[in-house]
């Protein structure tokens, strides 16, 4: 006999179980096996998944994460000296000796195309290394959002949305993104919220509509404007910059993107979220 599940958000029943629908405000904070079987999200608006969309974006054949400056000068070994570039960032700023730091407005076709990129970041290639156990790991930013919920929207399996963090510390903009996806489901959708997905949630509706200036808030983003990089943070607010889903194969250690297609009926430039 089916049992009927009612549905807080919207305040109906459904007929079958929701869907469930977890954020993870730190990779410390999830178990790699409890990500078996789920599609996660990795997020580190500032700036590592953004970057990394706007690498593939520019030509990158694919970008490959890996924890360590080493781990990256080993693994650009097995390339020729003109098809990779290393790529990457130490506490905000660039690693010497990298062809480019982290910062996602210098990933041009000139300097991109047809190579592949080996990058390492202080917080976001740990947060997706650390889903590498799930069925599916997807790279999600604000420049490529209505892509990531598009691609999420078509399946069945958990979603976890994956937050990289701040040096150990929950991070304002990756939660203002996680509220940015957790709305959109939950205003739509059957979903199932844990505690910190309600919690992104009620980030995003308190500070997420004024995009560049909550990004601005986060210690991350101040970081970056101590830094200069005022520009940084404004292409990190871009949100649809980018229609790509970048999705990292774990027996490949390597993330490619495909082109969104988005369903003839569906279209979240229409749903009122940033529009």
């Amino acid at each position: 006999m089916a049992h009927d599940t009612p549905d807080p958000q919207r305040g109906r029943v459904s007929d079958h179980p929701p869907r469930s629908l977890h954020v993870h405000p730190l990779p410390s904070l999830v178990r790699p096996e409890d990500l078996e079987g789920g599609v996660v999200v990795a997020i580190d608006v500032l700036r590592a998944t953004t970057t990394i969309v706007a690498a593939l974006a520019a030509g990158c054949r694919g970008v490959i994460p890996v924890l360590t400056v080493d781990d990256a000068r080993d693994r650009a070994k097995d390339f020729s000296r003109g098809e990779y570039l290393l790529i990457g960032e130490r506490q905000g700023e660039p690693i010497p000796g990298f062809d480019l730091g982290n910062s996602p407005g210098d990933f041009v076709a000139d300097a991109c195309w047809d190579r592949t990129a080996i990058c390492t970041t202080t917080n976001g290639t740990r947060a997706i290394l650390h889903a590498a156990r799930a069925s599916s790991v997807l790279i999600g930013s604000f420049v490529n959002f209505s892509a990531i919920c598009e691609e999420l929207r078509s399946g069945d399996a958990p979603i976890h949305l994956l937050c990289a963090g701040t040096n150990g510390q929950v991070s304002l903009e990756d939660m203002l993104f996680a509220g940015a996806v957790v709305e959109f489901f939950a205003t739509g959708y059957d979903v199932g919220l844990n505690d910190s997905a309600r919690i992104a949630w009620d980030t995003h509706e308190h500070h997420g509509h004024v995009l560049v200036a909550a990004l601005e808030l986060g210690a991350g983003g101040k970081r970056l404007l101590e830094l200069g990089l005022d520009v940084d943070l404004k292409m990190a607010a871009d949100v649809d910059r980018f229609c790509l889903v970048p999705q990292f194969d774990p027996t490949t250690g390597m993330i490619t993107a495909r082109t969104a297609h988005f369903d003839s009926r569906f279209f979240l430039g229409d749903s009122g979220l940033y529009g």
